[in-house]
Order: structure tokens, then sequence, then C-alpha cells
């Protein structure tokens, strides 16, 4: 049985006829297709499932000491199965039908057992039976080619090559005996030499191979033919004028050049940084990398199959918008810039946010619809949909306060969304104070009655000063009803008071309830926390991402004397100038910037509103207040656990990478973005079991009807991707800025170490001479010395003047 992966997730899972069906048959999937074919956008295809039909893999650990099928080429069981790829094809069903005549009589003959047209829509794969006889897999592709009279693209001798799913009606044969067959003798005999780099039975062995199959002599041919990667095309490769061969120069330079032992890691950071500059391509990146002298000894040693890997690897991970800042200084150690006037660069940092949304939405597009975000997005220009997207979130969240989810940690968790939407002055953050005015419709009818008792309770409390007949009435009580829509002009005491009275009691347990507080003014609220009794708001931001306590004790009759867990979310639009002015290189590393979800939108610069003959839509209105309202009335525990699991491995696969590439910020930012990817995806799962729930006329717990999906899962991975870039984009530089100015402000002293030195080269016993010698002192000093050790621990005393290490060093 074959395997499949799913976008590039690790590990690889099987598939069985059902699996397979259903990823050739999925709409969302055969619309990706439609789209890439119409725009040649290599994005869509690269977020295709893809099978893997050559082989399948043993379970192995990977860094993280997670166990799973990871495609390892140590871990490879070839399956008895070969993929043939034909390419450049521009009528691919015609080529199977008048061309090469195959027909039902002809594929059995010849042991094929799947025929179909790649997503291109310009080219074909064909799966059949391997032949032992034939040899190894590029050998069992070189002799069905020579059978058809077709020219093979030998990139499919990775048996690891993922080919791309297609639609159910570009499949030209299928046999099913595809779904069970497996040729353990033919896995038996070559599984080794695949395992050691040979895809072929006439490439040379490694040295010290005892493999009959693999004579000693070489073969010139095929040695040439092995080695012909190593060969760089006559036009040398340059980036924006400047040879190639210069840029890998000073990258190794600033960089350093490995010894053996560690090449592997280094070509992964090099080959990492320089897909930037080859349209991350695999080919002109393995032209790149081959540049350098330690990956052509590398290749000579035998580990060509190795660098392809590798290369193959690189190219499939997600590329964010911006060089790597390693690559960017050797860039400019070789004199590539960017060039032109501040003016010019920030036109460019426009244009690119309004790229990168358009990107982002252009993935998320698929999953949205039928989901509570589809009256969410409506209206919404397609490069600021991703933002309408994350402060919907951010407010379906909240009213989703009375559930919780089992996070990887083993805790419970509930969602704490902050969601910043910064765009420039009227260019239509708007669309934020729709989705408040209508999501949040129900908290604030929900307010209601608290807030009218407050207004009377303070009305009569003024007629008391004023009349004597109120006066002589009962004594006054101060309500404590639930009032949880705070706006951003709440004093600290009213807050206080607000989230002590907002609980509920949930499952017999008395629960904190979320605060909220919509602005669609960041700068004024800035100002407004910035004195008065509105002061020290920024300490409660912190703490309500992770929903720490907070309180005061205060002299004063009105201070709130408790300590208070913090459950506060929020949406907050503002301009870029007010987003300096709330994080700065001052405030940059107490947390704020990677707690927050920040979406930037399009620049609106030299363009004009668009005209609408009609501003408001009823019905889409309508869908997200009832959204709203029936978020509310939901309570218990989110079965979440495959999300979770997802999520984990996002951010562990962002660990790998940020190690490979030696990017602090991302290891820094991909550990609060985990929550956003799960926050965010939970209104879409809950809201299709409210869905089913009213279609079926069900009774019984809503949350029971939970299920996650594969799109559950995508959609998970795109929100993850667009918190990263968006955080990234704006306080990564500062991040790495505040990181480099503290190195330079706090230096370790360096200390003398004379002490350590001497004690690390005094034997394991030793006396009082010995010291003498070691420090070059005297008797008395000597013995002070011994006595100093025994004091710390150090060393015992054996005897008058004996001594023994009881640690091996010190450090001072």
């Amino acid at each position: 049985m074959f395997c499949y992966q799913k976008n590039f997730v690790n590990p690889t899972l099987p598939v069985d006829e059902a699996r397979f069906w259903a990823l050739v048959r999925a709409t969302q999937w055969a619309e990706n297709i439609d789209k890439y074919r119409e725009t040649g956008d290599a994005q869509l295809k690269r977020k295709l499932p893809a099978f893997i039909f050559q082989a399948t893999f043993d379970e192995t650990t990977s860094k993280s000491g997670k166990t799973g099928r990871w495609r390892k080429q140590a871990a490879t069981r070839l399956t008895g199965l070969v993929v043939m790829d034909i390419d450049h094809i521009d009528d691919p069903k015609g080529l199977v039908n008048e061309k090469l005549e195959i027909r039902n009589e002809k594929c059995a003959e010849l042991g094929i057992l799947l025929i179909y047209i790649t997503p291109s829509g310009k080219g074909l794969k064909i799966v059949f039976k391997a032949r032992q006889e034939w040899g190894n897999l590029i050998d069992n592709q070189h002799q069905m080619a020579k059978l058809l009279s077709v020219e093979v693209d030998e990139s499919c001798k990775d048996a690891s090559r993922m080919s791309f799913i297609c639609k159910e009606e570009d499949i030209l044969y299928l046999d099913k005996e595809l779904f069970t067959y497996e040729n353990k003798a033919y896995a038996q005999r070559y599984d080794e030499a695949y395992r050691q780099g040979h895809s072929s039975s006439k490439e040379p062995r490694n040295q010290g191979n005892k493999n009959p199959e693999f004579p000693d002599s070489l073969d010139k041919k095929s040695s040439t033919e092995n080695n012909s990667s190593l060969e760089i095309d006559n036009e040398k490769p340059t980036y924006h004028g400047t040879d190639m061969q210069k840029i890998v120069d000073c990258w190794l330079a600033q960089n350093g050049t490995p010894a053996v032992g560690d090449r592997h890691q280094t070509l992964l950071r090099m080959a990492g940084d320089l897909r930037y500059i080859t349209d991350n391509s695999k080919e002109r990146l393995g032209q790149a990398v081959r540049l350098a002298p330690y990956v052509r000894d590398m290749e000579r040693e035998g580990a060509t199959a190795e660098v392809e890997s590798l290369l193959a690897d690189v190219c499939q991970r997600r590329s964010y918008f911006k060089i790597p800042k390693r690559l960017a200084a050797v860039l400019a150690s070789v004199g590539v810039q960017s060039g032109g006037d501040d003016a010019a660069e920030q036109t460019t940092a426009d244009d690119e946010a309004g790229g990168a949304g358009k990107h982002l939405w252009g993935r998320l597009e698929p999953f949205v619809g039928g989901t509570p975000y589809e009256p969410a997005v409506a209206g919404v220009d397609d490069a600021n949909k991703v933002g309408a997207v994350m402060a919907a979130g951010a407010m379906y969240c909240t009213l989703l306060t009375r559930t919780w989810y089992r996070h990887y940690d083993g805790l419970a968790h509930r969602m704490n969304p902050m969601v910043y939407i910064i765009g420039d002055p009227a260019a239509g953050k708007s669309f934020a104070d729709r989705l408040d005015r209508n999501i949040m419709a129900a908290m604030r009818q929900a307010d209601q009655p608290a807030r009218d008792a407050e207004e009377r309770y303070k009305r009569e409390k003024r007629e008391r000063t004023t009349s004597t007949k109120a006066q002589k009435g009962e004594a006054l009580t101060q309500p404590e009803g639930i009032i949880r829509y705070l706006p951003s002009r709440t004093s600290n005491a009213v807050f206080y008071r607000r989230a002590i009275n907002a609980k509920e009691e949930i499952g017999g347990v008395l629960t904190p309830l979320h605060l909220y507080t919509f602005d669609s003014e960041l700068d004024s609220s800035i100002t407004a926390q910035s004195g008065g009794s509105w002061i020290g708001k920024h300490d409660l931001e912190l703490k309500a991402f992770h929903n720490e306590l907070s309180g005061v004790d205060y002299a004063n009759s009105d201070s709130v004397n408790q300590l208070i867990p913090i459950y506060w979310n929020q949406v907050v639009t503002g301009t870029p100038i007010s987003l300096t002015k709330k994080i700065t290189l001052r405030n940059i590393n107490d947390g704020l910037c990677s707690r927050i979800c920040v979406f930037r939108m399009e620049s609106q610069r030299y363009k004009m509103i668009e005209r609408k003959a009609e501003q408001m839509n009823l019905e889409q209105e309508a869908k997200l207040k009832n959204w709203g309202m029936g978020f509310e009335q939901l309570k218990g525990e989110l079965r979440i656990q495959r999300l979770v699991d997802h999520a984990y491995n996002l951010c562990c696969q962002s660990a790998e990478q940020a190690e490979a590439e030696g990017d602090l910020v991302l290891d820094y930012l991909r550990k609060r973005a985990v929550f956003y990817a799960i926050w965010f995806t939970i209104p879409r799962i809950v809201g299709r079991a409210v869905e089913q729930k009213r279609q079926e006329h069900q009774d019984g717990d809503t949350l029971a009807l939970v299920d996650v999906t594969d799109d559950d899962l995508s959609f998970a991975t795109v929100i993850y991707d667009s918190v990263i870039y968006y955080q990234d984009r704006l306080f990564g530089q500062m991040l790495q800025d505040s990181w480099e100015n503290a190195k330079r402000e706090f230096q370790p002293r360096k200390r003398n170490t004379r002490n350590s030195d001497a004690y690390r080269d005094l034997p394991a016993t030793f006396g009082v001479k010995d010291v003498m010698e070691v420090l070059g002192i005297e008797n008395k000093a000597a013995s002070q010395q011994c006595l100093r050790w025994v004091t710390h621990g150090f060393v015992e005393r054996l005897k008058q003047g004996r001594y023994r290490k009881v640690i091996k060093e010190i450090m001072a």
C-alpha cells in the first residue's frame, strides 16, 4: 500500500481506496487545480496533497523526539511501484489514446496500474509494477519509456518524490490492484541499494559496499550521467547582476566552511537562505549550492541522493515575504542592495502588505465558504479579508467564553485573542466596526439590564445629595450585575469590578467570563490610558493572554483590593503611527508584540474608495448576529485534540526551520502564534456543529457534534502563517535590534581564570607542592588555597598535605 502526505505536514499516511477517491473527488482540490491551470500560481499546486507511490517509510524519531513515518532516505521501503513522469505535453489525453494507443489490455500486459494527467494539465504520471530484471527505479523508468517511445523525467528516481493529486476526471486508467500491490521481493533486493543513494543498478557503489549487484568496475557513461548535476550551465548563474559564485563564497566566509560531519547542517542552512534568490526552484537552488566546494565533495563521496532530497525538502518549506537577515547581510556585502529613497521604500512596503494579504487570502479562501467567517468577509477587499477573519475570530472566541479545550501542555485553556487591524487613515478599517456592531450585539444585549440598574443607582445617588425626601429612603446598594463590553475609557477600579462580577457557574465551577473591548481609534485609547484613572492597562493586556493574576491594594475606599485573573479580549483598529506609539523599542521585549494578532492593511495611497450603490447588506449582518447569539449560549469542553496535535506539529516544524536558518525571531514568534491557529479555527469547527444540530433538529449537547476535518487543519495552517508573517514584518527587525543592543550593553566581565586553570591542571589527587608548582606561589599561600577549595567543596582532604578533587573543574 502506498502513502500520501497532506500539504507537506509529516508524517506520511497510508492510502486505501476510500482515501484515494476522497482526495481526488474533493471539490476543494479540484478548484485549486483549475485555478493553478488558469493562473500558473505554483502556490496553489503546493497546497495539494501528494501521493508517494514508490515507497513507504519505517517509523523513526525526529529531532524533536517525535515518532512518526518521516520521509527519510534511511527509513525508505520500496513498494515495487514505479512512477514515470512525462512533461510538456499539449494534449495528454490524446497522447495516451492516439499516439501510445494504451488500452486496458496493453496496461495489463505492461503492468501499468494508474495513468493520470498532472495538475498542470501538461503532463502525465504513469504508475506501473517494477520488474526485478529491469533493475532499480530509474532503470525501470527507462525500460518502460522505450516500450512507450517517450522521454522520461529522471526526477522520479527519488523514491520519496511526491506526486501531486489530480482531479477524478483526469484519471485515464486505474487498476484496483494499485491499492493493495506490494512487491516484497523487489524491496528485499533493492531497499539497501536505494538507502545508500542508488536509484540505478548502473550507479557506482559506495566504498566498502559488498552488495554483488553493483560491480567494482565503474561504468563511465553512468558515472558521467550521475554527476551531471555538478556541471553548471555555460551561462553563469547570477542574482541582480551579481555572480552567484561571489554570493556563495561570501556566505561561506560569513558563516564558515563546514568540516566533515557538519556539512549536512551547513547545507541545510545555506539552501534555506539561497532559495529566496533562486525562485524557490529546486533546479536553480541545486545549481547555486553546488558552487560550494564542500557540496561537490559530498556528491563525489556518493551523497548525491542525500543532496537532492535535502534540496527538495527545503523548497517545500513555507516561504516568508522577506529575505532572511543572514542572507541580507551577505547580499549587502557583495553590493546587492534594493536602493531607492525612503518614500520609494515605504511604497514598496505598502505594496508588499497588499500583496501578502491577497496571497494569504488566496490560501484561506477555499476554507471560508459556509462557515461563520463567510459573512464576516462579505464586502471586504480581497487584500484585507484575512484581517476580517482575524477580527471576527476574536469576537467569536470571546462569545465562546464558556468553552475551553485541552492544549498540548496538558492544561485546560480558554481563548484569549487580541487583534489589531492597522491601516492608513481612511483605508477602510470600518469593516471591523461593522463586525463588532453585529457579532457583539449578543454581548451588549446581555449587558443591558445591568447597565440600566447601574444607571438607576447613580441617578438615585445624585438625588440624595439634593432631596431630603430621597435621603429618608432605604440605603442604596450598588448593583453587581454582569457587564462585559467595556469602552476603552474604562477606569481601573471599574475594570476590576467588572472582572469580579463577570462570573458564572459552569459545570459546578464558578468560572470567570471574558471582558471585551472594541476600539476604533488606537491612538485615542493610548492617550486616554496615559494618565488619570485610566492609567495602567498595558500590564493587564500582557496578563490577559495567559489569564494571569492582577489586582491592587490601595488605601482609598473605592479600591478593589483583590487578586483577579484577567480575562480580557480586544479588537482594535489604528494607524501605523499609533502602533509605533503602542509598541516601541523600549517595550518590545515585554511580550505584547507576540501576544497580539496584528494585520497590516493594503495601502490606499492615491486610490479612491470604491463606489457602492448600497452600503448595508442586511442578510449578511443578520447572519453575523445569529452566529454571535448562537455562540453566546454554548458551554463545555471542546474536544479538538486533532487540531491541537496539528498545531503542535506546525510549531515543531517552525522550531526546526528556525534552527536551520538561525532565525531567532521566528523561534520567538512561533510559540504564541500557535494559539491563534487553534483559537481562530474553533469558531469554524463549532459553527459546523451548530449548523448540523439546527438542520437535523437534534436535542442534546451541541459540542458533542464537534469534529475536526482536514479543511480545519488547512485553515489553521494559513492562520498560523499569517500571524507569524505580520508579527515578523512589523516587529521582527525591532526585536532583532533590541537583542543586538542588549548584547552590546550587557557584556559579562571577563574574570581572571588563573585559579580555575590551575585547578584543571592538577591531577585527581595532589599535594601542596603540586599547587605551589602550578600557581608559582609559596608553601603557605598554597596551603591556604587548598583550604579555600576544601571550604567551597571543590576538594576533600585525604591526609595532611594531600587532597582529592571532588569536581572536575571550577568556574572561577
